[in-house]
């Protein structure tokens, strides 16, 4: 009897739950039904899909989340370096421009779980890459602990955190390798990683912000080219979630949260900046997302509370070259006499030659009859000494010395004085 009861129970159990997972693929697929609508309607150039987000339920949605606005205090510090406000700086020599491609100073897309540590992941990552940058190691991995941020650095929880007091722990405590204490989605406790860390940690040497409330397109793009890879916020309407490749417009869905991440380029011609996510590859573009230029101005406030890592002091000019070497001098070359004659019975000579202190010369003869004695060769003036042999034909002959380049010519006559 309690048998049969217990496989009442259990079907009744399972057909609930069968409801429940229906019920809540139907509310799903109507969502997505009335984002895509909504992109076309609102002429928006982004698909809509099931994402690896979108699948969850509504509070572990959210859990992805986890920026908390800073309160402006009026002593923050705000980039206004040549090259990093205003039109007309470092972006514009590129209309396109992206850290992670061809050669890529942006390390592996991470997946913050359900924490809403997403601040941590941010500024982890733009650590990351202003490392790679600075050491020059394209494409190289370096995974850093951002659970140490998460358990250590005070700036907050996987309730959320501050981006700003995050920077600050970077530049006055830094971060270890993730090898240190691994990742777990909790907010964990800092003795539980490894000992000593503080001493093998990496750092910045300082930050500023790029833009607070009033971000604009240009001072994004330009501290984007001059400092590197840029930490930002955005709000994220419900739509966001189901974003599957394209450039991001919010169309629907309401507010859901603060977000941290990782502005890495920008496209003028299709006017949207690439980001880098933390919620894992399987959402967005392989965990990347572009946005359009205009969210910087809509309910998206994309862009808002920018903030770029930087050295304080400019980095040091390139050594000096070693002075570029004279040309090589121009040699000229003269000899004296420029001919000679000899009797039947031959003889010796010697041709004088006039050239600079550092050229050289080399002296030859086309006839076998006439050897070069000493002078084969020499550098600067000097003399070269011919022998001429017997000529025991009744005829004249006549050879050629070759010497410094200039021909002279022997003549010699023959037995019988012809």
């Amino acid at each position: 009897m309690k048998k049969g009861l217990f496989g009442k129970n259990v079907l009744s159990g399972f057909v609930i739950l069968l409801a429940v997972v229906f019920a809540g693929s139907a509310a799903f697929a109507h969502e997505l039904d009335d984002i895509r609508a909504a992109i076309h309607e609102r002429g928006a150039h982004w698909v809509a899909g099931d994402t690896s987000i979108s699948k969850l339920p509504h509070h572990e949605r959210q859990l992805r989340l986890g920026h908390v606005k800073h309160r402006l205090t009026g002593d923050e510090t705000l980039l206004t370096a040549a090259g990093s406000t205003g039109s007309g700086g470092a972006a514009a020599a590129y209309t396109s421009f992206d850290w992670s491609y061809p050669t890529s100073y942006v390390t592996p897309v991470r997946n913050q779980g359900n924490c809403g540590s997403c601040w941590a992941f941010a500024t982890t990552a733009a650590l990351e890459s202003y490392t790679l940058i600075k050491n020059n190691l394209p494409g190289q991995e370096l995974n850093l602990a951002e659970q140490v941020m998460v358990s250590c650095g005070g700036a907050g929880s996987c309730g959320g955190g501050y981006i700003g007091t995050a920077a600050n722990y970077i530049k006055n405590t830094g971060l270890p390798l993730e090898t240190c204490y691994p990742y777990s989605a909790t907010n964990g406790t800092c003795s539980t990683a490894c000992y000593n860390w503080q001493a093998n940690s990496y750092k910045i040497t300082g930050w500023g912000y790029v833009a607070t409330t009033a971000p604009t397109v240009d001072a994004i793009k330009n501290a984007l080219v001059t400092y590197g890879p840029l930490v930002t916020t955005m709000d994220v309407y419900a739509d966001f979630f189901s974003y599957h490749s394209g450039i991001y417009k919010y169309v629907s869905g309401a507010y859901q949260g603060g977000h941290a991440i990782l502005i890495v380029g920008y496209d003028d011609t299709t006017q949207c900046f690439k980001v880098k996510n933390s919620w894992g590859t399987g959402w967005g573009e392989a965990g990347y997302f572009r946005i359009a230029y205009s969210e910087v101005t809509s309910v998206v406030g994309f862009g808002e509370y920018t903030i770029a890592y930087y050295q304080p002091t400019p980095p040091a000019p390139p050594p000096t070259p070693p002075p570029t070497p004279p040309p090589a001098p121009t040699c000229t070359y003269s000899i004296s006499p420029a001919s000679s004659s000899a009797n039947w019975k031959g003889g010796s000579g010697n041709i004088n030659v006039t050239a600079g202190s550092t050229c050289a010369w080399t002296a030859t003869s086309d006839a076998s009859w006439v050897t070069i004695a000493t002078g084969k060769s020499g550098t600067g003036s000097g003399t070269v000494r011919y022998s001429v042999s017997s000529n025991w034909s009744t005829s004249s002959r006549s050879a050629t010395v070759t010497a410094a380049g200039k021909s002279f010519k022997i003549t010699q006559k023959g037995v019988m004085g012809k």
